[in-house]
């Protein structure tokens, strides 16, 4: 079975069981995928928003219910938390809006305002509103991407398989890298 094919029919798998994984670099794939016609894009962004507002609201519940143990767990949340503790009195909105487009708090984010006791009300509004803008500004650059590409290079159906898998091994690499990364400085504190 080729890749194309597996796209078309498992495209909605995809995007689901690769927000489990990395977020920005499947929503990307997803809208390269409604590019190629494989789904609609505002399925693809729906869905996208959709996972990742409830993969949100699953680590707003993780920081609420297990808030203290996580602290005495992971030292480097305590200095996440109270980094994010004042902006909240002051910005609470665009905090909550904010913090999926803020890079290494797209996880510890959620966690940080579950634990500051955030309103379930305003994370519930204001996380709704930041997934959906950003799964449409990450599959809009997908789907621009591919654009781009079948624009530049004509028909690209020849190095479809190979870019999907190329963009996959870089995601899959820069994701490992800095997992890696953040556990040596972890081991070295």
């Amino acid at each position: 079975m080729d890749i194309s094919a597996l796209l078309q029919n498992h495209v909605y798998t995809a995007i689901v069981l690769g927000s489990l994984v990395e977020g920005e670099t499947t929503v990307v794939l997803a809208g390269y995928a409604a590019h190629q016609g494989y789904a609609p894009w505002w399925a693809v962004t729906l869905l996208a928003a959709a996972i990742n507002f409830c993969l949100d609201q699953g680590y707003y519940a993780l920081g609420r219910w297990r808030g203290e143990w996580l602290l005495a767990r992971v030292p480097k949340l305590q200095s996440g938390v109270a980094r994010m503790t004042p902006l909240l009195h002051r910005h609470r909105a665009w905090v909550i809006f904010g913090v999926r487009f803020m890079y290494g708090l797209r996880t510890a984010g959620p966690v940080a305002l579950g634990i500051t006791r955030v309103p379930w009300r305003d994370f519930v509004v204001f996380n709704a509103l930041g997934a959906i803008v950003w799964a449409a500004v990450f599959s809009t650059l997908g789907y621009v991407f591919g654009k781009a590409i079948a624009t530049a290079l004509g028909q690209v159906a020849h190095y479809e398989a190979q870019a999907v898998i190329a963009i996959l091994v870089v995601g899959l690499a820069w994701f490992a890298h800095h997992r890696w990364r953040r556990r040596r400085e972890e081991g070295l504190s």
